[in-house]
């Protein structure tokens, strides 16, 4: 009998730990440390979701781990960004380390609000599946001040931060379906603070009343959420006194109905501005060419950040402070931007 022969299975120099991801796409953990709550641990999770693809989303951390631990496997890992939450004494912190130098930017999480807490508030909650996070959310940012010597160099580090968490947008090589999310980056000069968004890209109909394309869509996305899946028309005698009823006319379901002279009116007011879809999107009949009305359905998470501290380098490692709310730093931030 021979002898069984062993094949190479291994390549010279290794293999990348993901070998169908783009090269010098930023890839994050999103971790917690220290003894936090229900509440920050699922915000957590949910802020794992707005970064998915490019994160660890089932990472666990143990209560033994440290977090020198994850910024010392991090690295091997081809991991960008660390982002990692604690709770303090006044509010919970959130920290966003560059790997593997550095800087690192220190926040304070004012206010935030759960991806359940959005479904919760949402009059139009729908249900989210793994496809949507597939791809990567496209990246908005607003009314930060355009970098130039009179702008205060903390804001132009954190543009650039937030800028770096992302893949870059290239509209020439964007697919249309893979645009499934938007994260919405917006800076308030009034408080000082930064807000974080979370949508879901939407693509509806144009000039079509909420009653029709409900019978158009049938068992849509947001009826699954209903007492049924389908619509129910059992209790009207015609089609018609579903589509034609009045607006806050009661009916057999003790609903209010718009009629056919507001159906222009709301489908624009519900709608939007329409476009002609450039290619095929995700959706029924959502073909290239087709006028459609796109809208932003928030999911959640939702975050109101306050800068507070920048240092150089990593925790464990730090450098000068270069920035501090309400103290005074030991480095020339702008000078230091300038070298980078």
């Amino acid at each position: 009998m021979g002898r069984r022969r062993k094949h190479r299975t291994h390549l010279k120099g290794g293999v990348a730990s993901n070998p169908g991801s783009a090269e010098g796409v930023p890839k994050s953990f999103v971790i917690k440390h220290g003894q936090v709550g229900h509440s920050l641990s699922q915000l957590v999770r949910d802020v794992r979701k707005v970064m998915e693809p490019n994160t660890a989303s089932r990472l666990r951390e143990r209560a033994r781990n440290k977090l020198r631990d994850f910024l010392t496997m991090a690295p091997a890992l081809g991991v960008t960004h660390l982002l990692a939450f604690t709770l303090t004494d006044v509010a919970p912190s959130m920290r966003i380390v560059r790997l593997s130098a550095g800087p690192t930017l220190s926040f304070r999480v004012e206010r935030y609000s759960l991806m359940k807490d959005m479904i919760n508030a949402s009059r139009r909650a729908r249900s989210m599946s793994t496809v949507e996070y597939l791809s990567p959310p496209l990246l908005v940012l607003a009314s930060f001040p355009p970098p130039s010597p009179t702008t205060a160099p903390h804001l132009t580090l954190m543009m650039k931060t937030f800028q770096s968490m992302f893949p870059p947008l290239a509209p020439q090589a964007l697919s249309l379906s893979s645009a499934r999310r938007v994260v919405l980056v917006h800076y308030n000069a009034e408080r000082g603070t930064v807000d974080v968004r979370h949508y879901l890209i939407t693509v509806k109909p144009y000039g079509v009343s909420k009653r029709i394309r409900r019978v158009l869509e049938g068992a849509s996305a947001t009826a699954s959420h209903a007492h049924g899946a389908t619509l129910d028309l059992g209790n009207e005698k015609d089609v018609a006194d579903f589509l034609l009823r009045k607006r806050g006319e009661p009916g057999p379901s003790s609903d209010g109905y718009e009629s056919a002279a507001s159906s222009a009116s709301s489908a624009a007011g519900d709608d939007g501005d329409a476009i002609d879809l450039a290619d095929d999107y995700v959706g029924r009949n959502n073909k290239k060419g087709q006028k459609r009305a796109v809208k932003l359905d928030e999911i959640g998470p939702r975050l109101e950040l306050r800068l507070i501290k920048v240092v150089e380098g990593v925790p464990g490692k730090e450098g000068g402070v270069l920035y501090h709310e309400f103290g005074k730093s030991s480095g020339n931030l702008r000078a230091r931007l300038v070298g980078r």
